[in-house]
Parts: structure tokens; sequence; C-alpha cells
């Protein structure tokens, strides 16, 4: 090294990566999984018009007529605002997919990567790219996000969402056609505005979280508008003790920069079959399963032992406070008495169990009150790489009464079921879109990666519906 040099950058290094990463070598099953996805985020993004968030952030964007599409909406808009409009329309109730990652040698949260399919759809709308750029922008979109979460301390005092300010940029300047200096650019600026507090996520949980992500996105994706006009960021964001080394305390700089397209996380993605967190959706299953031996008699349990594997990740939710007696929509999402409570009074477990803050019904907090969280290490390998759960009621003659869950709906062992994702994108549409309209996404999603740009899947989710 000269004497004047600077050695490379991390974020020059996975600038180099990203560039470099061929878009023909994207497998057909990893584009297959990203079909099924793009049409899950979809559905989770008709579903969430309606909640307070979601319409609040529709009523921020600009009037302006652009041509990117927002879900549910015939009028346009520009790039950054249809990032920020279905980043929060996709999020807002919690249904959208997850993967699961690992730390200290167990399964972790590994957060939610199609948070950042609005990215693609939006960059890739406004710069006529086709179905098949977009849809490997995303593989690229999953696996770097992966490898950000496994970085991330999510115990510690950043949220992972963090990740996006750097996956934000990765999947637009891709698309965009950024060359390789200024895409590291576009990463460094993107992950100079990207650390968001935990708080956003941990205790009485507020709608930011809901936005949180998109916030990040849309600060990404002008993060790449601006690099592609000569903006620079600091390019040893990832190394300086200035930067975010710290936040990224388990970065490791040939992991996070080695080739994408080859093997991809996006083939680890689960999609939930229920509107909660990830952590939760078994607990949601056995509540169901429970519901249906008991012929709806919820009242009649004296106790109710809910038992999950005994990681990090389900003790740090299970003692979190303010989600065993949430005070908020968000609150009640990450709360596993909550949502086995209401799915056993109700025997179903959707957005509706949340309407009329169902949390202070007498009848869902009396039931709550009986429930037991425990944690046994036998389901550690018992359901590996999953978050199982086993119900144990007693009823008031002492009859009990056992459900298990090892792996919840649409958890994906190798590549998610096409029913399930097929199943659930019309269970969450059918009160919204007509059966014409459903078919006609369905149909365009599946063939996306024929198709020369994103005009014709543009038009098909651009439709307002019926009125819930």
């Amino acid at each position: 090294m000269a004497k004047h040099e600077r050695p490379e950058s991390t974020i020059g290094v996975l600038a180099q990566a990203i560039s470099s990463a061929d878009a023909g070598s994207v497998s057909s099953a990893a584009i297959g999984q990203a079909k099924l996805l793009l049409l899950d985020t979809i559905g989770c993004g008709f579903a969430g018009r309606a909640e307070p968030a979601a319409q609040a952030t529709l009523n921020t964007i600009s009037e302006s007529r652009g041509s990117c599409p927002v879900i549910g909406q015939t009028a346009r808009t520009g790039v950054m605002d249809a990032v920020l409009a279905n980043g929060v329309l996709v999020r807002v109730l919690d249904l959208n997919d997850y993967i699961i990652g690992e730390a200290h040698g167990e399964p972790e949260s590994g957060g939610h990567p199609s948070d950042n399919i609005p990215v693609a759809l939006a960059t890739g709308a406004a710069r006529k790219r086709s179905g098949h750029e977009i849809l490997a922008a995303i593989v690229l979109g999953y696996e770097l996000y992966a490898r950000l979460q496994h970085a991330i301390d999510r115990a510690g005092a950043w949220d992972a969402v963090t990740a996006s300010g750097l996956v934000a940029p990765a999947i637009a300047g891709r698309l965009m056609g950024l060359p390789e200096p200024q895409l590291a650019h576009a990463l460094a600026l993107g992950a100079a505005r990207a650390a968001t507090p935990s708080i956003v996520r941990t205790g009485d949980i507020s709608a930011a979280k809901s936005l949180a992500n998109a916030l990040v996105a849309q600060s990404g994706v002008q993060a790449a508008m601006l690099a592609e006009h000569g903006v620079t960021g600091p390019l040893a964001i990832l190394d300086d003790a200035r930067g975010l080394r710290d936040l990224f305390v388990r970065l490791d700089a040939p992991e996070l920069c080695a080739p994408f397209l080859s093997d991809s996380a996006i083939m680890r993605a689960h999609v939930k079959a229920y509107p909660c967190i990830n952590t939760g959706q078994s607990t949601v299953a056995a509540a169901l399963k429970l519901y249906a031996m008991l012929n709806g008699k919820a009242s009649s349990l004296s106790r109710i032992e809910v038992t999950m594997a005994d990681y990090n990740v389900t003790k740090r939710h299970q003692d979190d406070p303010e989600r065993r007696w949430p005070a908020s929509r968000e609150a009640a999402d990450h709360s596993f008495p909550f949502v086995v409570a209401v799915a056993l009074i109700d025997g179903r477990f959707g957005a509706e169990q949340f309407e009329r803050e169902r949390w202070r019904d007498e009848r869902v907090t009396a039931l709550m009150e009986r429930i037991v969280m425990r944690r046994d290490a036998v389901w550690n390998a018992r359901a590996p790489g999953s978050y199982p759960c086993a119900i144990h009621a007693i009823d008031a003659e002492g009859m009990e009464h056992r459900v298990e869950v090892a792996y919840p709906p649409g958890y994906s062992q190798g590549g998610l079921d096409a029913k399930i994702v097929l199943d659930k994108f019309h269970g969450v549409t059918e009160s919204i879109l007509d059966r014409a309209d459903r078919a006609l996404i369905v149909d365009t999603v599946m063939e996306f990666d024929q198709r020369p740009s994103a005009d014709e899947l543009s038009a098909a989710i651009a439709i307002e519906g019926k009125s819930k």
C-alpha cells in the first residue's frame, strides 16, 4: 500500500459485490420464491389500508402524479412517496414475511425482508426495469438484509430496521444502474440516516413500529438518488469507531461482502398466517387447535400453560411487561397472552381481533390472567430453527387439554408452499377485491419474470376495490 493510500472500506467492497452480482444467475427456485413473497406482500398491503397508521401515511404523500403505484389506489405518485406509503401498508398489520436468524447458536428474530419490496417496486417502475430484474433485486435484497440482521444485536439498543439503510440503496442502486463508485456512496449515505433506536419495538409500542422501516427505506432511496447526482457519503461508516461499527457489533466483512445471488436467504423466508409477531405464529396456531377441542368453552379454563422453546428471543419477548399487558394495537400483536386469549375466545385470529381495543375487553383480560408463560429446552431439539409452542390447559372440572404446534402454517422448509400463499392472499383480500381483480394480480405476479416492465403489475395493484 502506498504511503498515503487508504485501505479499501467495507462499504466499497460491498458495493463491488452488489455491482458484480449477475441477475441472470439467480436460480429458478429463488425467482419462484420471490414471486410468492411479492404476492404475499401485495396482499398484506391491501389488507392494511384501513389501519389508522396507514391512513395517516397516505394523507401525507404528495398529490402530484408520478409513475409509481401505491397499493390499493388509482393515483400514482413519485418514487419516495411510493416507498413510504407501500412500506407502511405492507407492515402495519404485522402480517408480512419473516426470517429466522441465528445468534449464539440458537434461533433469533431475523426481521421482515419484504419490508423493502416496496423499494424494488417503486424504483423498478420508475426506471422501466424488467420483471426479472426487479425480482433479482429483491432476491439480492433478502440476502443482504439477512447478513446485516446477523450482524446486529437484537437485544441491544438499536432496532434491526437499521439494516434497511443499506438494503434500500442497494436495491435502488441496482435498479437505477448506478456505477460502483456511486453505489458505494449511496450505501454510505443510506447508512448515515439509518440508525433507529429499539424503543420503536419495545415497551409501550407505538405506531412508529409500523413506520420505522418505511422511513429508513425512503431515506435509503433518496440516498441513491443523491449519489446518482454526485453527492458523497462517509465510506468508512462501517469501519470507523465514529460510524456504525458499534451498532453492527457482529459484522464480519468477508461474510457481508461475499458473492450475491448464488445461495440466497430468500429460500429461508416464511410467510405469516396470523397478524402478530413471528415468535407467536405457533402460539396462535396452538390456541386455535385448543379452541376446536373446547367447543368454544374457553371461559371454563382455570389455568393455561403456554410453553415455548427456551431461547433468548422467547425469554426476551415473554419477560417484557408491556407485552404482558398491552396498551396499544402495536403492543397487542406482540403479546403472547393476548393472542392466546383472543384466539381461544373467538376461534379465529385476524385483523378484526384487534378491533374495539380487544386487549381491554374484560373477557379477554380475565383469560389472560390465567395464562402462565413457560419455556422448555426440550423444544429446542424437537423443532430446531422454529418457534414451537405447546399449551396445557386445565378446566374448572380438572380435565386437562394438551395441544402443540412445532411448525406454524407458512413456515418454509426449503421453499414456500404456493397453496398456502395463494390461500392467504385470497383470504386477506376477498373483502376488498373482486374475484377477477384478485385473479389478475395473481396471474400478473406469477408471470412477472417474463414481463419487460412493471407496467402490468403497477396497473393490477392500483385499484381501490370495495370499501371495507
